[in-house]
């Protein structure tokens, strides 16, 4: 099996979670100038530790495990964590992909499920890319 490529989405996807990340980070620093009591400093740690993880560090992994690889016998679309969200589909199996400026690119398969993969930088040009990959297959 040959690996041709990996696409990842626009790491932009990421601007709202860093966002909040500088802003946990400015609260908690400016919190921190003043004296506190101890239940109000674990209070003011915890509460930024938990907005920290589901604001910035659970979006960050889902961005990581979100992919599309190219290989010669298919395509592998993961999307965000755990593998429920994994799907390959062999050359074979897929009929047509298309691209729509609002949707992203439409892969069909043979059984008529439906994949969209959206978010990726130069989608036109990746979808023109994997139907010269189908019609070569």
């Amino acid at each position: 099996m040959t690996h041709f490529a990996r696409l990842r989405p626009r790491l932009t996807r990421l601007t709202v979670s860093f966002v909040l990340l500088a802003l946990i980070c400015a609260v908690v620093s400016f919190c921190s100038v003043y004296e506190l009591s101890t239940w109000q400093f674990y209070t003011l740690w915890i509460t930024a530790g938990v907005a920290a993880f589901f604001a910035w560090l659970l979006p960050a992994l889902a961005f990581s495990a979100t992919f599309v690889d190219v290989t010669s016998k298919g395509l592998v679309i993961s999307r965000g964590l755990g593998s429920a969200k994994r799907s390959e589909l062999a050359w074979s199996e897929i009929t047509s992909i298309s691209y729509s400026p609002v949707r992203g690119i439409l892969i069909t398969g043979n059984d008529e499920s439906q994949n969209y993969i959206r978010g990726y930088a130069g989608q036109k040009a990746i979808a023109g890319e994997l139907q010269s990959l189908l019609r070569g297959k």
